[in-house]
Parts: C-alpha cells; structure tokens; sequence
C-alpha cells in the first residue's frame, strides 16, 4: 500500500466577485482622474498660448475677421464688465485691450463708448450688431437693425473713451473698466456701406498665473484619483495572506483518497 502524495504549494484560491462597493469606489476615481487629466490638458493649453502665442508687445489675438454692413456702422454687443465688480480686478484680469481694423479703401473710425451713450447715438441708426466683435466666429452672429443714417460724424461726439479714426489701418487701446460698453466701427465720415477687417486681443496678464494654477490643481487631482483607483484595481489573494502571516490554509473540500 503506497502513500498518497502531499501536493505541494498552496491551492488557488476561488476567483472572488467585485462587490458593489468596490466598483462604486473605482466608478468615482475614475470620474476624479479623468476630472484631473483634464485640468493639466486645460493649463498646458494656456501655459502653451501664453508662451508662443503673444506678440513682441506681449499681446495675444484672436483670429482676424472680415466684417461688412450694408448700414452705417457695424456695432458689438453690450460687453458687461460690470458682474462682481466689487471684487473681480477686470483691469488686472485682462489687462490692456486692443482692437485693430482696416478699411476696403474708406477711412475708418473706431471707437469704445458706455453702451447707453452709444445707444443713444445709434439707436435709430441702420447698422449690423455684431456677436463677439473682432473674433473670427463673429460672423456668424450678426443682427442687420433697419433705420435710417446717424445725425453727424462719429468722430465729433464727445462720449467716446478710446477712439481711432483716419486711412488706413486704426488700432485703440482701451483699459478693460467695470461697466456695460459698446464697440462701433464706421466709415469716418458716417456713410453706408461699412467694411473692415477686425482683430481683437489683450495682454491678460494673469493668464501666466491662471495656466500654472490649472496644472498645480490637475496634478493634485489626478494624484487622487490614482490613489483611489489603484487600491480598487489590487484584486487580494487570500491564501497567500494566511501564509505570509503562518497560518495553514485549509484543504480543498473533496472524498478522501482510497487506500490502495
């Protein structure tokens, strides 16, 4: 009669089933470091911009636009500034304001008024208004107002607070304030038929600060989300735990063997 022999190592343990609460946990680290891989993708475009997208006087601009109006002038929407005015620096947030325009042969007028003021000038007044003046998909958002011509040259109202006009191409600078404003290109002599090309842009010079901040943030997240999805992802074998720690591990179930 012969022995029958031991089987070395330990038995594998049975494949253990994903409860619910370690796939809600590994559900929400997903969501936290997709969150985080998007807040570095978000800051290194920024960081990306910033660094090779200004000009030599250290502006960045949008993509140019040709823009035409059948009226008298072509005419932004209101631009509200004045949202958390007591506490949001607008001024140091986008810095300093450039809106450039040439003409189709025409001198050119250019100018930045409070919205009521230009309302006023304007209101009655045959003109195209413009969604997002002086970026490129501006062209897709224009409103054609019927009226009749503008009483006298913009150039001659006083209420204006940035304004270029003359041949050729016109450029204003204009310091971001709180308030509500409007921005109106016209023929210098307040004729129908307006016709420019149009490129805006600004200094924003917390952009530097906001990039970095996105990648600092990103990082973080995602380092979270790693931490939640690893421990979630570790499947355990339990009988090598029992031998690490010098326990024996149980048999598997089954007859005994037959003597022989």
């Amino acid at each position: 009669m012969s022995a029958t022999p031991v089987p070395h190592g330990s038995p594998a343990a049975p494949p253990r089933r994903w409860r619910a609460g370690r796939v809600i946990v590994l559900v929400l680290g997903l969501l936290v470091l997709l969150a985080g891989l998007g807040l570095l993708a978000g800051g290194g475009a920024l960081l990306w911009a910033d660094q090779s997208k200004r000009t030599d006087d250290g502006y960045l601009f949008s993509p140019g636009t040709r823009l035409s109006s059948p009226g008298y002038a072509l005419v932004s929407d209101r631009i509200d500034l004045a949202a958390g005015a007591g506490w949001v620096p607008v001024s140091e947030a986008l810095g300093t304001a450039r809106l450039r325009a040439s003409g189709g042969g025409q001198d050119l007028f250019v100018g930045i008024a409070p919205a009521d003021q230009a309302s006023a000038y304007l209101g009655g007044v045959q003109r195209t208004v413009v969604d997002e003046l002086g970026t490129a998909p501006a062209a897709t958002g224009q409103v054609e107002m019927p009226g009749t011509a503008p009483t006298g040259r913009p150039g001659a109202r006083t209420f204006w607070v940035e304004q270029a006009t003359g041949a050729g191409p016109q450029q204003v600078d204009w310091v971001p304030a709180n308030g509500i404003w409007t921005v109106v290109v016209m023929n210098a002599d307040g004729s129908a038929g307006v016709d420019a090309d149009l490129r805006g842009g600004a200094t924003v010079p917390a952009l530097t600060g906001i990039a970095w901040g996105l990648l600092a943030l990103g990082a973080l997240v995602t380092l979270v989300g790693v931490l939640v999805v690893a421990p979630a992802l570790r499947r355990r074998n339990p009988g090598r735990r029992q031998l690490r720690l010098g326990r024996p591990v149980p048999a598997p179930a089954g007859p005994p063997p037959s003597p022989r």
